[in-house]
């Protein structure tokens, strides 16, 4: 849980989840409030605390992730 304290303690250090958030789901063609968004947002949060920290790094263990 410390890890997750730290990772969400400035809003600027969540935003390249966001930015990925928003381009994997326009790419997936769906919204980011909907189920897989939802699934997708936690799976980009998981990458994020295993040190994933920027948008194309995320954006790359997703599409290998579905791949």
């Amino acid at each position: 849980m410390s890890k997750l304290n730290r990772a969400i303690s400035f809003e600027e250090d969540l935003s390249p989840v966001f930015e990925a958030l928003s381009l994997w789901c326009r790419e997936q063609r769906f919204g980011p409030d909907s189920l897989q968004g939802c699934a997708a947002a936690s799976r980009l949060l998981d990458f994020f605390e295993d040190g994933a920290i920027t948008t194309p790094a995320l954006l790359d263990l997703m599409r290998r992730e579905v791949i």
